[in-house]
């Protein structure tokens, strides 16, 4: 099955190399805020790894579901191929205001993960949002590390790292 991450997510780092966080909880974004605003998203922007060790960006429909993105796409397109070879993924949202960014492996849901119910929930999600007939996001991001912020400065600058 699908090992969901559990709620809540894990504590907030309180820094981050290089950048000026809250350095009090008081100004650190809940959990929620990444959730609600991966739930909202159109679309989600991903980044992987190409055959000659550059990178690939393109963007992706999918949906946020058991506090992962899923995306769906035909396995002959380049990025595809890419996560095939090579896993590491990055996504984020198109906004650089409301941002999120989610790093970690990018996985495949085989048909035996998924219970008939959870297909089916998983699916009718995806469809619903973009008024498709069919679709499955069977691509799923296992994150390894997220960073989040509310505004246009870094004061809610807030990250996640996962084990």
């Amino acid at each position: 099955m699908l090992q969901s991450l559990t709620i809540p997510a894990p504590q907030p780092v309180k820094k981050v190399p290089g950048y000026k966080m809250p350095e009090t909880a008081e100004y650190l974004l809940d959990w929620t805020f990444v959730a609600e605003e991966m739930t909202k998203a159109q679309y989600y922007w991903i980044a992987c790894v190409n055959s000659k060790s550059g990178p690939h960006v393109v963007p992706l429909w999918g949906i946020w579901f058991e506090h992962r993105v899923h995306f769906d796409g035909g396995p002959k397109t380049r990025w595809a191929q890419n996560l095939k070879a090579n896993g590491k993924i990055a996504v984020h949202l198109p906004s650089a205001e409301q941002v999120v960014v989610i790093e970690g492996r990018a996985m495949t849901l085989e048909d035996n993960e998924l219970s008939a119910e959870e297909w089916a929930v998983l699916d009718g999600l995806y469809q619903k949002k973009y008024a498709v007939k069919e679709g499955s996001p069977y691509w799923y991001v296992q994150p390894s590390k997220v960073i989040a912020w509310n505004g246009a400065g870094l004061q809610t600058m807030t990250r996640w790292i996962f084990a």
